[in-house]
């Protein structure tokens, strides 16, 4: 009788030290399991913002009129992801305009998502578009095929030069695509081209894409090419070569911005070749005179235009 005894108590202290090495077990297992889970989606978290955080300097390039970046940062980072955000400003012969930011979403279980490519949204009525978040003018293009854009065709370089003591910010667009050389053969020596459009595909209406262009950004006096070093063009078509690449697009009827820009960066490989449908033009309102009857411009969009006067 003590040894059934004994065996039972042995068989039950089995039983329980079994139970007990299997919960240790468990418990290891989900432990290591947490951990690893969480190493896996914070790397992937990672990876996500890496990427968001390259196609924003990507596209902070390539279409960005005249729109300079302060700075690019993590936010609102949590378990799950976060925000990549990078405020901007537009700089006008020395004066500063604040403009929206940039601001894309990741995440780890986003898997394969990709960056929508609108991020110039803005408010565009029939008289104008003006920036989402700051509600500054935006200055427009148009495409002389289009007859009848979404945003009826200005002229405001004509208002700008009436005005006196005053610095703007004024797109004008070609009646025709112009070469860089030829853009600096008929601005005026003290208008400065510091942002340059490469134009749209066909019959798309340029009016109606925000502010979604394409373009070259040179320095603040306009140039594109400083010395054998800096070669803003250059820079440019290396970006638009590695937009073309990205898994992205944003398109509106019948125009893609990706296809466009491949096909741009295969067409105009350097500078000498490249050809733009029309340029950002900045200087002191006075200057822009000698625009009023110039024959290359079919429109003209004022964005940032104010009295000197009046800005502190």
């Amino acid at each position: 009788m003590n040894d059934e005894k004994k065996f039972r108590q042995l068989a039950i202290r089995v039983k329980v030290v079994r139970w007990l090495i299997t919960i240790g077990i468990v418990i290891v297992v989900l432990l290591v399991g947490a951990v690893g889970g969480y190493w896996w989606t914070q790397k992937q978290a990672g990876r996500e913002s890496q990427r968001e955080d390259r196609f924003i300097e990507l596209v902070s390039t390539v279409m960005a009129p005249n729109i300079s970046v302060s700075d690019r940062y993590l936010a609102d980072t949590n378990f799950m992801g976060g925000k990549v955000t990078s405020h901007r400003y537009k700089d006008i012969e020395g004066y500063h305009e604040a403009w929206s930011p940039i601001v894309q979403a990741y995440s780890w279980s986003w898997l394969g998502n990709k960056s929508s490519g609108a991020l110039n949204a803005a408010d565009t009525s029939e008289d104008g578009a003006y920036d989402r978040l700051t509600q500054h003018k935006i200055p427009l293009f148009y495409n002389p095929k289009v007859k009848d854009p979404s945003v009826k065709r200005t002229a405001d370089v004509t208002k700008v030069a009436r005005t006196k003591q005053a610095v703007a910010e004024v797109a004008v667009s070609f009646d025709h695509p112009l070469t860089y050389a030829q853009i600096q053969q008929r601005l005026p020596k003290n208008l400065h081209a510091v942002w340059y459009w490469i134009g749209v595909d066909s019959k798309a209406d340029a009016t109606f894409m925000d502010n979604n262009f394409l373009g070259v950004q040179a320095n603040s006096k306009g140039h594109l090419v400083v010395n054998k070093y800096e070669n803003y063009y250059r820079s440019f078509h290396q970006n638009l070569e590695r937009l073309g690449k990205w898994d992205w697009d944003y398109g509106y009827t019948n125009f893609s911005l990706k296809k466009y820009a491949q096909k741009y960066a295969k067409q105009y490989p350097t500078l000498k070749t490249a050809k733009f449908s029309g340029a950002i033009v900045t200087g002191d309102s006075e200057n822009f005179k000698p625009l009023n009857q110039a024959n290359w411009i079919y429109a003209s969009s004022a964005g940032f235009f104010q009295q000197r006067t009046a800005i502190k």
